[in-house]
């Protein structure tokens, strides 16, 4: 596969995977869903790392720390798009490499061109625009979950998303510029499961094991292994394309999302979401284009 297809393909598996693990919260917790994410990474990262791996497969604590913080706040993600449509929430949360960029320009002097101003401007107005309440709210139609809900928590947990997840790649970022692709995910393996631990003693709530988890596992199971496998066919787009041309490409998978949101989980979005998504996305099109 060339770098376009693969980078297509990553997205396409992050659009459907989000998707099918929104589904399954009807049976699977978030917390539940990141124990099995996790302990999923055996059997996907540790093969990806012999075959695409680079770097000098030295382990340094630096890495290991970096990994670590950045293993700990991707947690946030399933617990982000549990709340609210995933068209809107999962859309803010989408955001994240915005929060990359400005901590790139903080804390490593990198200066920021005036495109990345302007998608930054983008990203930014159209995270306002999908949390603006509406007006009026309307009685939904039949069999169509309401566009926006009375509680507004679903974006405190978007924007954390965002935060948590920008943060989390900066970090990553570093792990991988320092000792290579194999160590990252060789390293990311037992941190993350060491994670799941962390998150099962902080929520109490959902400890329990649910009722017919194995039954109604397909849906959670299937979103997690994309979810996953996109990674990893991200990882073999940047080993064989431009990361300027690569990121581009698989930043429109949110637009992919909100339309199998509203064809399957039957989401009902507003104009003015669509424009605030629209401007979400051509923000994050264009932070890709000007990343290399």
């Amino acid at each position: 596969m060339n770098w376009f297809t693969l980078s297509l393909s990553a997205a396409l598996c992050w659009s459907t995977g989000s998707i099918l693990v929104k589904k399954g919260f009807e049976n699977i917790p978030p917390l539940w869903s990141n124990i099995i994410n996790n302990a999923l990474t055996v059997i996907i990262y540790i093969p990806a790392a012999f075959i695409i791996g680079s770097g000098s497969r030295v382990f340094t604590f630096d890495s290991l720390l970096y990994i670590a913080l950045a293993s700990l706040l991707y947690q946030i993600f399933y617990y982000s798009i549990s709340k609210g449509q995933i068209s809107l929430t999962g859309t803010l949360v989408a955001g994240y490499p915005v929060i990359t960029i400005l901590l790139a320009h903080i804390f490593l002097s990198e200066r920021l061109l005036s495109l990345q101003y302007l998608s930054i401007a983008l990203v930014l107005a159209g995270g306002v625009s999908i949390a603006l309440p509406e007006k009026k709210i309307r009685k939904p139609a039949k069999d169509t979950k309401a566009p926006v809900l009375k509680s507004r928590t679903w974006v405190l947990w978007g924007i954390l998303g965002a935060l948590f997840l920008g943060t989390g790649d900066f970090l990553a970022k570093f792990a991988i510029d320092r000792d290579g692709i194999f160590n990252y995910l060789i390293l990311i393996v037992p941190v993350a499961n060491l994670f799941s631990g962390v998150n099962y003693a902080v929520d109490i709530k959902n400890r329990p094991v649910p009722r017919e988890m194995f039954k109604h596992s397909i849906p959670t199971l299937s979103g997690l292994i994309l979810n996953l496998f996109g990674f990893v066919l991200l990882l073999l787009a940047f080993n064989t394309g431009k990361a300027s041309l690569v990121a581009p490409v698989s930043s429109v998978y949110p637009a992919v999302t909100v339309l199998l949101a509203v064809r399957f989980l039957k989401e009902k979005i507003t104009l003015t979401h669509i424009l605030g998504i629209m401007l979400i996305i051509l923000g994050l099109i264009m932070v890709g284009i000007t990343a290399g």
